[in-house]
């Protein structure tokens, strides 16, 4: 860790400050996101900001990671993160990866309002928008 306000730097991931309460998930290019990487990118949320809400964009571009079917569930429904985590935008710049994006809202089905974008700047108007 840098600073646990602006960066995190994990395992397989990093986690950054981008505007507010904002924040940019990248996971780890080619790699496969395991269910203890999802753990870890929860509680690294959870520890950095302490109870204040949040909004994520997880910027997929020029990335061809993939997500066990674990990894997804816990990152759709745990349990500790829901009442601070408030939107999810998910930007996408190739088809594996979106069909991957598209699964996880149709079938793993994320509690907190989760939108896919093929443009980040949309993603972003959408994350700052007040509910």
């Amino acid at each position: 860790m840098i600073d646990k306000v602006t960066y995190v730097k994990l395992k397989h991931a990093e986690i950054s400050l981008l505007h507010k309460n904002i924040y940019l998930l990248v996971f780890e290019d080619d790699y496969e996101i395991e269910i203890q990487d999802a753990v870890e990118i929860d509680k690294a949320f959870i520890e950095l900001l302490k109870g204040k809400e949040f909004s994520v964009l997880i910027d997929t571009q020029k990335r061809f990671s993939s997500i066990t079917n674990e990894a997804r569930n816990f990152f759709a429904k745990d349990p500790e993160i829901l009442p601070f985590r408030k939107k999810i935008a998910i930007v996408v710049d190739n088809m594996p990866t979106k069909l991957l994006a598209n699964f996880f809202i149709r079938f793993n089905k994320p509690q907190t309002p989760t939108r896919l974008f093929t443009n980040y700047d949309k993603a972003m108007s959408w994350l700052e928008e007040e509910d």
